[in-house]
Parts: structure tokens; sequence; C-alpha cells
């Protein structure tokens, strides 16, 4: 193993953005992510291949590297297990400002809404209202958790300029799809992949009440070590430095984007 060091509601108006005639599409991310990689995506991009022209996300998430490499230009084949998160990305890749609209009627959310909307997301039937949903819960709760955590006192990322950015976001270059990431590497076996796992601690902070937090590693680790040409971001733990133990090992440096300014315990791991 080498071990490096990097220096680093439908009754009401449709939502009209109030610079959408001046202002450029918004091409990052609209959401908060549990290990959203935000302030990452520079530091792990400058990893992949010069060249590179086609590449795998099966744990999509926030989806922060994958829309910078979709405005360079590469091809992404985004997919996620977590259905309401992936039916989010595929309504706000078909027609944001429509998304943006439903969005706004939940403008400003009381507490007792947060939690009502919840307990009752399972039960709604239309796609865009589940997205809709979706995203004022995700803007809402503690490090967009969404619908596994609680609300953020006061909510502050829910606001009308996050609304604006929702209506003029272009994902061009991004396509989504609900998969297994075992289904969606063997699909493109020759793309380059960028893999974003859940983390090896425990926490509940995945899916629906934290629902997805079990994952097999282990399985995980046995299936990519036969294919070559991928990054894996992982959280810096034993048990996943003996798993990795004869890859490339990079200890980057960058403020991570869910925990208030403090500095990663993340790891990527290189097989290039």
């Amino acid at each position: 193993m080498n071990t490096l060091s990097a220096n680093d509601a439908s009754t009401k108006p449709a939502f009209r953005s109030s610079r959408l005639d001046r202002a450029a599409p918004y091409a990052k991310s609209p959401l908060r992510y549990p290990g959203g990689k935000s302030f990452a995506t520079a530091k792990i991009r400058s990893y992949i291949p010069a060249g590179t022209d086609t590449l795998v996300s099966p744990f999509l998430g926030g989806g922060s590297l994958e829309l910078a490499c979709a405005r360079d230009g590469v091809t992404v084949f985004g997919s996620d297990a977590f259905e309401p998160l992936v039916n989010f990305w595929q309504n706000a890749l078909t027609d944001p400002s429509a998304l943006a609209a439903r969005v706004a009627s939940y403008f400003p959310l009381p507490k007792s809404s947060f939690y009502a909307l919840q307990e009752t997301f399972g039960r709604l039937q239309s796609s865009l209202e589940r997205a809709a949903v979706f995203f004022v819960l995700n803007r809402c709760s503690f490090s967009g958790t969404t619908l596994s955590g609680g609300m953020s006192p006061d909510h502050p990322r829910f606001t009308r300029s996050a609304i604006d950015r929702l209506c003029r976001f272009a994902g061009n270059g991004l396509e989504v799809q609900c998969r297994d990431y075992k289904d969606a590497l063997d699909l493109h076996p020759d793309a380059f992949a960028y893999l974003d796992p859940p983390y090896a601690n425990g926490e509940r902070l995945y899916g629906q009440r934290g629902d997805m937090h079990e994952f097999d590693h282990e399985e995980f680790r046995e299936l990519i070590s036969s294919r070559s040409g991928w990054i894996l971001s992982y959280n810096d733990h034993p048990r996943i430095r003996a798993l990795y133990e004869r890859f490339d090992i990079v200890v980057p440096t960058w403020t991570y984007s869910m925990s208030n300014g403090s500095k990663s315990r993340e790891l990527l791991i290189l097989n290039i």
C-alpha cells in the first residue's frame, strides 16, 4: 500500500426565477447530502485521467463531482439504489422549472409541516410532488439527511435563492437511473468509475429513516478489485484501510460541506 499526502402546494402561483432571463443556467448540485463532495470536487477531479470521456457513478448522492465532469464534456451515467433520490434527479433534469414551482408552494415551511411531510412522503403518488417534497426536506433537514434526520434549526438552507437555483438547474451530460451498484458497473464495463459508497461506520445517514445504512463492504471490495480504472471515496476507518491495503491511498485535505467547516477525515483510494 502506498499512502500519499495531498495538500490540500398546487393552488399557489407558479414559481418564476427573478433572475431567469439574465442568469446563466445553474449547473451545480441543488442538493445537500451526507458525505457530499461539493468542496472536494476539484481535488477528486484532478485524479481522473485526462481524456476520460465516460464516467459511471453508481452512488450518485448529491452529484457534485458528476455534474462537474458533465460540465467538462464527460458523459456521466449516474445511478443510485435510493429511489426517492433518483426520482428527484430525474425530475430536476427533465423539467426544473415545474419542479421549482411545486417546491415554492411549500415556502416557507413551518416545523410542524416538516415532520408531517417526512411521515406522509411514502404515500405520495405523483412523481413531481415526491421530487418537490424530497427537495424541501433535503434543504430543511440537518446536514441534508432528508428522510432520515431532524429539522435544521431555522432551516437556513431552504430559501428563495435555493428555489431560484433549482429553477435554473441544468445537468446536460448527466443521465440518472435507479440501479444497484453491481448492475450499474456491469452496464458500463469500460467507463471510468467514481465510487462513493456508504460510510463504514454504521451511522444511519442514508435512505428513509436510515434504512440504507447497511452495506456489504467486503463484497463491494471483491467486485471492484477485478475492475480497472476507478477512484473510491471512503471515510478513514481501519477496516477500510485493511480492505484496500494493496491499492494507493490518498489522504486528502478539504473542508467537508456537511460538518460546519471541519476538515475531512476521508480517503481516496485509487486504481488508475
